[in-house]
């Protein structure tokens, strides 16, 4: 398997447009932005993948309407299907990798993407459009075929290596790029160990609440997935109680916790979430 698509789902809020590094996107629309990640956040806080699905899909329905669409651009428009379709998306993939929909439902707004790259180079777009775009594309990889997996996880590195270089403080930024290099194959220029200290750079650099809770679980689970590393590994530990105090109560940190105590990282559950889930949970 080229690239794990499981990690390309990153969650992330900030308190305030300025934050967001919007290039084109007006003030109307980085409100908007903001509002939807901190509705994202929101979703975290639902009882079970279940009603975050709901949650996230009647607030959709509400951007979607006519008065919302007339104020914003083409190119905000897709970054926030993106954001809201890949989130949803990961809820219903959660409650079953192989429901009816889900397939043609993130298909479909990968080629949306595609589309737009067509016509509108990558380093004149807005820098959360791009993310959201690879983050997308990242969780459809695995309907694709292994061509398209190669062109698409070379473009992939540039953008995040470009997008470091230009924000090198950017904590999604460097998440991004420590999934790329974790997930790809070491002949093709990945490393888990650069992956590592990615992860741990976007804990330096997170501003917000959401940035710490997730950079702190990605760092977890790659220190846990390392041979001889168990849970009471003092990296792994510092990292799972960072997360819990950041956004505390979660339903998805008890998820990994009960994972990991049962010898499962979130690596080795996305490649057989099924299986995984039928062992460890009972169902």
């Amino acid at each position: 398997m080229v690239l794990k698509f499981f990690f390309a789902a990153l969650f992330f809020f900030v308190f305030a447009p300025m934050n967001f590094f919007a290039g084109t996107f007006s003030e109307y629309e980085n409100s908007l932005l903001e509002k939807i990640y901190q509705k994202r956040a929101d979703a975290r806080k639902c009882a079970s993948f279940e009603e975050a699905q709901k949650f996230l899909k009647d607030f959709h329905d509400s951007i979607l309407q006519e008065n919302v669409q007339r104020e914003i651009s083409d190119e905000a428009r897709l970054a926030f299907d993106n954001l809201l379709i890949l989130e949803r998306w990961q809820c219903l993939w959660e409650i079953n990798p192989n429901m009816p929909g889900i397939k043609e439902m993130i298909c479909a707004q990968y080629e949306k993407i595609l589309a737009w790259n067509e016509s509108h180079p990558l380093d004149e777009q807005n820098p959360y459009l791009k993310i959201s775009s690879f983050d997308l594309i990242n969780s459809t990889m695995q309907y694709l075929k292994q061509s398209q997996l190669i062109k698409l996880g070379l473009q992939e590195k540039k953008a995040c290596d470009d997008l470091i270089e230009k924000y090198p403080n950017m904590s999604l930024a460097l998440l991004l790029s420590g999934h790329w290099y974790y997930n790809a194959p070491a002949i093709g220029g990945g490393s888990r160990n650069k992956a590592r200290k990615l992860y741990a750079r976007a804990i330096e650099n997170a501003t917000n609440d959401y940035e710490k809770y997730f950079a702190n679980i990605y760092l977890s689970q790659s220190t846990l997935a390392q041979e001889g590393v168990g849970t009471d590994n003092e990296i792994y530990k510092r990292c799972i109680a960072a997360a819990e105090a950041a956004i505390p109560g979660t339903f998805y940190i008890e998820f990994i916790k009960k994972l990991n105590e049962a010898g499962v990282n979130l690596y080795e559950y996305a490649l057989n979430p099924e299986r995984t889930k039928e062992r460890v949970f009972g169902k």
